[in-house]
């Protein structure tokens, strides 16, 4: 039963066939938007053997998603205007990681053009945490050709061989 799941105040479509569970929330929304654009819910709706006509009765739960990323995600695919995104960089962030975790390629590129990471360090992890070669070099070389050293946070975010390859630059260029 969905009684014990509140319905999300604006992403419960009343004409939504599927409808998804995120962290006690129930988002009916429209199927053929994620089964035409995702490999993995078109995979995902067969397997389930979901029929159009049952669709909005079948709950699918999202698991270990959190509903502000799926909101953001929500919020891309389905703009309050077409002209203006009113996305902020941790939005792009969560579409980004959704869009690739869910193989909805025109999002991830959307995505990637749209996000502005704020510091190299950022471009840097987001380029190795979801396979953006060409973003590696130019974040690398601001990171090097900066005055300010890496933080510990930034240290800790970063792989090792970055960290190395990052402190061996700036030691030379010294």
């Amino acid at each position: 039963s969905d009684d014990s799941f509140l319905r999300h105040s604006k992403y419960f479509f009343v004409d939504g066939d599927v409808t998804f569970l995120v962290n006690g929330f129930l988002y009916c929304v429209h199927r053929h938007l994620f089964s035409r654009d995702s490999a993995y819910f078109s995979t995902r709706f067969a397997q389930l053997e979901v029929s159009d006509h049952e669709a909005s009765s079948t709950i699918i739960s999202l698991g270990d998603i959190e509903c502000e990323d799926f909101e953001a995600f929500l919020s891309v695919l389905y703009p309050e205007c077409f002209e203006e995104r009113d996305v902020s960089y941790e939005q792009w962030r969560s579409v980004l990681h959704l869009s690739t975790r869910w193989g909805f390629t025109s999002l991830r590129e959307l995505a990637l053009r749209s996000i502005k990471p704020p510091t190299p360090c950022d471009r840097l992890i987001l380029a190795r945490t979801y396979a953006v070669d060409h973003w590696v070099v130019p974040a690398l070389t601001a990171l090097c050709k900066r005055t300010t050293p890496l933080s510990p946070d930034e240290v800790g975010q970063m792989n090792d061989g970055d960290v190395v390859l990052v402190a061996t630059v700036r030691e030379d260029i010294r």
